[in-house]
């Protein structure tokens, strides 16, 4: 027992470490800049062993978050395991993994990549779900949701012919498990809904009912959705044909078209 609590002391340390070092990118990225190649072999050692890995990954998720494109040195080192860790078991393992594709996306650069990981994405996303009790496994198919929808939004011309990007992604929607990135999806959602994106609405906006089913079920949740996005939500419903709204009205739910006419009242 000892020898796990300092295992896991160890470990608690390390992860203090990257989230400093997390921090430092934030607020100094180009001071930053000439600790890349220690990174990279910080990495390089972690990912070599496996208790270490989710360390390596959320490294690579601070180095995509804060250096930006100016990260691209370290991408050889972190990229093959972020889709070698996709198809991890440990959900653990694969939040670290999709969420640094979710922060790749809109990178030109990860272009390149961006095929593959349509296809594995969207390949995990139909899927079974994961079990009821199984939270890191939900947390982690939240974070595959959000990768795919960022991947369908900055990516587009490059998703393969074959992978229903957005289609897959409506169908997920919404996405409960992880609060975080579910404030952050439903923002977006809301804010493409009301650009008309042809995407996200599908062919002759088949789509439409079920984004605006999922909208409506996060409606006013403070875990799910903040107040701005509440408020991209009311504007939308008040700007919707009530005729249109009726059409769709079989695909919501009791407590959706409850939440629907409060906001039209």
């Amino acid at each position: 027992d000892d020898e796990d609590g300092e295992g896991g002391d160890e470990e608690a340390c390390r992860r203090s470490f990257e989230d400093a070092l997390g921090a430092i990118m934030e607020v100094a990225p180009q001071e930053f800049l000439q600790c890349l190649p220690e990174c990279g072999s910080r990495m390089k050692q972690w990912l070599s062993v496996k208790q270490h890995r989710t360390l390596a990954l959320f490294l690579a998720c601070d180095l995509l978050q804060h250096l930006k494109e100016q990260s691209e040195p370290t991408w050889p080192v972190f990229m093959p395991a972020v889709f070698e860790c996709l198809a991890e078991k440990d959900g653990d393992v694969r939040t670290p993994a999709a969420y640094a594709i979710s922060l790749a996306a809109p990178l030109p650069k990860f272009g390149e990549a961006a095929p593959e990981a349509f296809r594995r994405l969207a390949q995990i996303l139909s899927g079974p779900a994961p079990k009821k009790r199984d939270e890191s496994g939900k947390v982690a198919m939240d974070n595959c949701v959000s990768a795919l929808f960022a991947l369908a939004r900055h990516q587009s011309a490059l998703c393969p012919p074959d992978v229903p990007a957005w289609q897959v992604v409506v169908g997920k929607l919404p996405i409960q498990d992880d609060e975080d990135e579910a404030k952050k999806v439903h923002k977006a959602v809301a804010e493409l809904l009301l650009e008309q994106h042809a995407g996200l609405l599908g062919p002759e906006q088949a789509h439409l009912g079920k984004v605006l089913s999922a909208l409506a079920e996060v409606y006013k949740q403070e875990n799910l959705c903040n107040e701005e996005t509440d408020a991209l939500i009311l504007r939308i419903f008040q700007m919707l044909p009530r005729d249109n709204l009726q059409k769709l009205a079989s695909g919501f739910s009791e407590k959706q078209q409850k939440k629907i006419e409060k906001m039209l009242s």
